[in-house]
Order: C-alpha cells, then structure tokens, then sequence
C-alpha cells in the first residue's frame, strides 16, 4: 500500500475474538462455513489476542468493532469477556457490540440492552434472527419480540446491527431479506440500523433501502470485495459512498484479504476513506 492508503486506518466493523479453545463449544451448523471459506485450520486451532494485534497492523487496521457471539444459551465468546477484551485494548478494540436472544419477556430485553450499554461499556447491539428460530424458520427481525431492542437502542443512541442476506451456517436465510428493515427504520427513525454481510442474493434491495432511509447502513463483512457484485462496487464509489461500512467476519476472513481486495477496486481514495473508517465513525459515534 502506498504511503497515502496506508493514511487510512481502517475500522472494522464486525470481528470476534477466536481464542484458543474458542472453537470447542461452536455448534457444528456454523463449522460448515468455515470449511467453505478455507478458513477452518485458523479457526479450530484459535488465535492468541497478540496475535489477532499482529494481524491488525499487518492489514493497516486501526480499530476493531468486537462483537459477542451467543447461540442458544451458549456464550461463544461472552459480553463480559468481549469488554473486558475492550478495557485491556483500548486504542484497538475501541468498541464492542454485544448481543442478547431476543426470545424473552421484553421488559428483560429492554434491561440487557442496559446493562451491556451502560455497565459493560458497549456500543451496539446485533442481532442474528437466523438464530432465533427452530433450525428450519426464523422470525424476522420485524418480529414483535425485537422491538424492546430497539426502543432501548433508540434510546441509548447505540446502532442496532442486523444480519442479512443468506447465511452461511445451515440455518434459515429468508428472515434476512433485506426489505424487513424498511418497517423498522419507518417504526424508529431515529435508530441507526447497520444490515450485515451485505445483503446478497438481495443486495439491490439492501442497497436501495440504505439510499432511501438516512437512519440504515449496509455493511460488508463476510464479504471479500473480490465478490462483491458490480452493481454494489458502483455504489460504494458512488451513489451509495456515504452508507456502506467496512467489515471482515474475522476470522471466518482475514483482516489483510479484506483489505487488499478493497485496495484492488481502485476507488476514489474520498470513497474508500469513507468505506474503510469515516462511516464507522459516524454510525458507531466514535470518538478518534
């Protein structure tokens, strides 16, 4: 990269941590995408935080957003863990998201949503309704159980991060239809919603809906720019430059892959500045 890119330090938007021992109590529908993606070796044998470090600035990766990562009951890698991860790496993992399963009485939602903002620290909730269902269906996230969530992150002024698209673990995609996000925005216009993974097969809609809403984003992990559509790598230089946010997934891919891919679209540095940090800042309201 040359000195000006490189003038850039990028934000990631979606990563977790993999510790050593990480993988053990990974349900096995979620193992499959890791072996598509090549990336399963890294993933069972887990990756010291010094490490994860190492990586960042190999990549020019100047802050990660670290997310929690709960499934059905089990905490793959805990609130409490991620910001205390938060507090011992605070120039670097200057954020985190945490999560919660939304399956519960909504005055409890509406307390955790609290508790991980105003006591652990976080600065955004995701949610993952493929997760949320019988392995088979999935209620989508304009369900009536996810709206203590946002009422609680409109109040707190936290985004909220929804994943879309299809899934790569064996689990529903239909609830990640993109359009289910034009109720919510309609519902809360003061919420920032951030749809992950970008949206494919229905990245048009996604991309639409991030025009058309000033509150929504459209977000990029798990999607190595190399694959993104044409229509979508038109966006983020053009029409769409101020609503697309930067993210890898790591470790499901790696922080230098995503980086690279994004060198080799040949962007306007003005649109690839705002895809790799200034659309972060503003959704997450970091303070650099």
């Amino acid at each position: 990269m040359t000195d000006k890119q490189n003038s850039i330090g990028a934000i990631d938007a979606w990563a977790s941590p993999c510790l050593p021992g990480y993988a053990q109590n990974f349900p096995e529908e979620f193992k499959h995408i890791f072996r598509r993606y090549g990336s399963i070796k890294r993933f069972d044998e887990g990756i010291p935080i010094k490490d994860m470090l190492i990586e960042m600035d190999e990549a020019g990766v100047e802050m990660v957003v670290l997310s929690s990562f709960y499934y059905e009951g089990i905490a793959i890698a805990s609130n409490e863990l991620v910001a205390d991860l938060v507090r011992q790496h605070p120039d670097r993992f200057v954020i985190c998201c945490g999560t919660l399963d939304p399956r519960g009485k909504p005055m409890d939602m509406v307390q955790k949503v609290h508790h991980m903002v105003e006591e652990l620290g976080m600065r955004g909730v995701r949610l993952e309704p493929y997760a949320y269902g019988n392995g088979m269906w999935a209620p989508p996230p304009t369900d009536k159980m996810y709206w203590p969530v946002y009422i609680a992150c409109t109040e707190l002024k936290v985004p909220v991060c929804i994943q879309i698209g299809h899934t790569g673990p064996l689990l529903p995609s239909e609830c990640g239809r993109p359009i289910y996000l034009d109720e919510i925005a309609l519902a809360f216009p003061d919420l920032t919603i951030i749809g992950c993974h970008l949206g494919q097969p229905w990245h048009e809609e996604m991309m639409t809906l991030a025009w058309k809403h000033p509150n929504i984003y459209v977000e990029t992990s798990a999607r190595p720019a190399k694959r993104w559509p044409a229509s979508f790598v038109e966006f983020v230089g053009g029409w769409g430059q101020d609503k697309v946010i930067w993210g890898t997934d790591y470790p499901l891919l790696s922080f230098k892959r995503c980086r690279d891919d994004v060198e080799q679209l040949k962007l306007p540095f003005e649109a690839k500045k705002k895809l790799l940090r200034d659309n972060a800042i503003r959704a997450f309201r970091i303070e650099c």
